[in-house]
């Protein structure tokens, strides 16, 4: 009787890019992973940075020239120059000005690194919250003790594709009682999560767990 050769194919999985990869174990598979989205952190620091930029800019006269000669009124407003007429004055509006741009420029860099310090993932075995930029700390929710999870949208939240997203455990962790803003496509981060729980619960037999590697 010949023996034959049985091969059997193996599908690649899909490797983190944002999660730290040796967090996971060996038979976990991810899901999905998503930083909060941009339009939740930059956009209120952007504005801010551009305004007051323009301003410093205005009193300093550096764009009142390319003001067309028909806006007199927008002139007189970036300037102030109906109101302040000394030289001296304008000066120190203009170093005001300044100083309130440079503190946006800092508010969006503070965004910035709260922006990419933040990591949700799930996974067929968890769902994980990684926090840090040198060392990394991790939360995480086994599914099986996921108990509901719920998304809230505004309606500019809802025209803007993100919202926010909390996750109810068993036990009352933490982890469980904290709002995720800013998760873009939230319903489709709902989805994932209840789908893999409800895979867990009707697999046939315990889930074995053997932990992550750090």
């Amino acid at each position: 009787m010949a023996r034959g050769t049985v091969r059997m194919s193996t599908t690649p999985r899909t490797m983190p890019k944002l999660l730290k990869a040796t967090y996971l174990a060996d038979q976990e598979t991810l899901l999905e992973e998503t930083r909060a989205t941009k339009l939740f952190y930059f956009p209120g620091p952007v504005l801010f940075t551009f305004i007051f930029g323009v301003l410093a800019l205005s009193v300093a006269n550096q764009i009142t020239s390319v003001i067309p000669n028909w806006a007199p009124t927008l002139r007189n407003w970036l300037t102030l120059s109906s109101y302040i007429n000394s030289p001296t004055v304008q000066s120190y509006l203009a170093e005001f000005w300044l100083v309130l741009f440079l503190l946006g420029l800092l508010w969006i860099l503070v965004r910035y690194f709260r922006w990419i310090r933040t990591v949700y993932a799930v996974t067929n075995r968890r769902v994980i919250i990684q926090k840090g930029i040198l060392s990394k700390d991790f939360d995480e929710i086994p599914v099986t003790q996921v108990r509901g999870v719920d998304v809230h949208q505004s309606f500019g939240q809802r025209i803007l594709g993100y919202g926010t997203v909390r996750v109810s455990s068993e036990g009352g962790s933490s982890l469980g009682n904290e709002d995720w803003k800013g998760i873009p496509k939230p319903f489709r981060f709902q989805k994932l999560i209840e789908n893999a729980t409800q895979n867990v619960q009707t697999s046939s037999g315990p889930v074995q767990w053997a932990g992550p590697g750090r």
